[in-house]
């Protein structure tokens, strides 16, 4: 016997012991819980009118791309497909169940504007980026299992809430304007009473994720996987640091205008999407 057909017959024998022990290892049904990081990448989608657009002098408005980390926590309840849905799994050998689950969450959160306006007789583009932490999300959803519980489709509804009252910035444009404001500028943006009783901190979301789940025992899985989620927000109001203001009074000639002026138009939307790292407890 040479050695290559010896090395063939031991891997088989490997390969045959890791298939029996992942079947050890299929979930039917029961609680489920598990813990997540979750890396994101976020790109904001604004959406504004002329109308509210020339209140701060501006002549369009367009969002950027940042980053974002939060974690969350599960519980939920998988529904098996011998109990619950009249089948046996020789018959439903790709369909697990459905689970059913409750979210919580807490990390940060990103927007990123640029808008472009005549600031002092000169046409230049503004670059805003606001960072906010802590921001909490929750959610209700529902995952569907597929090749013995290892492969999960979810879709969840839920939403996220700005808990930060004073968010960092930073600030910077595309020219020279160091004759009203000096960038790039960096710094807190103070929320005031005003703000808090007025502007919206809640924006809905809705999520969709691929998982992929890798048994280590019978009540022990690592979780691998990659979502997308889309927020929707209406703030009604604009917060900015002090000296962007300025510029908007002086440079932009528009006195009037603060952050107490409303912006019923205003939508800061956006696309969150990322990898997801965790572990499931099932039992």
């Amino acid at each position: 016997m040479n050695r290559k057909f010896l090395s063939n017959i031991i891997s088989i024998i490997i390969l045959t012991i890791s298939l029996n022990s992942i079947n050890l290892y299929g979930f039917e049904e029961g609680f489920i819980w598990g813990l997540r990081a979750n890396f994101n990448g976020s790109a904001t989608l604004p959406s504004i009118s002329q109308e509210d657009l020339d209140k701060m002098g501006a002549s369009f408005m367009k969002g950027s791309v940042g980053y974002t980390m939060d974690g969350e926590a599960e519980l939920g309840y998988l529904f098996g497909v011998d109990r619950w849905f009249g089948g046996k799994k020789s018959e439903f050998s790709k369909f697990s169940g459905m689970s059913l689950y409750v979210s919580v969450g807490v990390g940060s959160g990103f927007s990123g504007m640029v808008s472009g306006g005549t600031f002092g007789g000169t046409s230049a583009k503004m670059f805003i980026n606001i960072n906010y932490a802590p921001v909490i999300s929750f959610g209700v959803g529902s995952k569907l299992y597929l090749l013995e519980s290892r492969l999960a489709l979810g879709l969840q509804l839920g939403g996220k809430i700005i808990a930060d009252t004073s968010p960092e910035y930073l600030a910077y444009s595309d020219i020279d304007l160091s004759s009203v404001i000096k960038l790039p500028e960096m710094g807190e943006i103070v929320v005031t009473d005003f703000m808090m009783k007025n502007m919206n901190p809640v924006m809905f979301s809705i999520k969709l994720m691929l998982e992929y789940n890798q048994p280590i025992n019978d009540r022990v899985e690592i979780i691998l996987g990659i979502y997308s989620r889309f927020n929707i927000y209406k703030p009604k109001y604009i917060t900015m640091p002090d000296s962007l203001l300025n510029l908007i009074h002086t440079g932009a000639q528009r006195p009037n205008f603060s952050t107490e002026t409303p912006m019923s138009s205003l939508y800061l939307n956006s696309i969150d999407f990322g990898l997801s790292l965790g572990l499931q407890f099932r039992g």
